[in-house]
C-alpha cells in the first residue's frame, strides 16, 4: 500500500517524501487549504490491509481551551461520515483521520486514494476555522452551528 499511495500522491501532485511515525513507515505531505495549510501523512498497515490517511491541524490548543475543544471534537465527531478528529488532551494537538480496509489482498486503486486523501482534506478544511477559533476562546454552540453538520 506504501508504493501505491506515493504514486498516487506523487502523480496528483502532491509533495511528498516517505517518513516515519511511531516507528513505522509512512508518507508525508501537506495540503494548502482555503485559509490554512497544514501537515500530512500517510500511514499504510499492510499486514492489516489498513491504510490511514491523517491530517495535523495547525493548531495547538492552550490549556485553559482544551475542555471547550473537546466538546467540539466530540460534538463534531458525532455527525461525521468521513472520519474522526483526534486530540490529545495533554499536549493540545489536533488531527483527523480517515482510513480504508482492504481486506483479502484487494488492490489499492487511485480511486481510493483520492477518495480517502480528499475525504479527509477537504473535511478538515471545512472545519478548520471553527477549530481554530473555538482553540483562543470561541464558543463552542455556535462553532457547531457555523458548522451545520
Amino acid at each position: 500500500m506504501f508504493s501505491e499511495m506515493l504514486e498516487f500522491l506523487s502523480t496528483d501532485g502532491w509533495p511528498v517524501q516517505p517518513g516515519e511515525y511511531d516507528g513505522l513507515p509512512c508518507i508525508d505531505t501537506r495540503f494548502i487549504g482555503t485559509d490554512l495549510a497544514w501537515d500530512c501523512r500517510a500511514r499504510p498497515y499492510d499486514p492489516f490491509g489498513q491504510l490511514a490517511f491523517e491530517s495535523v491541524l495547525p493548531v495547538v490548543v492552550p490549556p485553559e481551551h482544551r475542555d471547550t475543544v473537546l466538546q467540539l471534537v466530540v460534538r463534531t465527531n458525532w455527525r461525521l461520515l468521513t472520519g474522526a478528529f483526534q486530540f490529545d488532551p495533554d499536549t493540545g494537538d489536533l488531527g483527523f483521520r480517515s482510513m480504508v480496509f482492504l481486506s483479502h489482498g484487494a488492490p489499492l486503486t487511485p480511486e481510493l486514494c483520492r477518495g480517502l486523501v480528499y475525504g479527509n482534506v477537504l473535511t478538515v478544511d471545512r472545519c478548520v476555522a471553527e477549530f481554530a477559533a473555538t482553540a483562543t476562546g470561541g464558543d463552542v454552540t455556535s462553532a457547531v452551528r457555523r458548522l451545520a453538520l
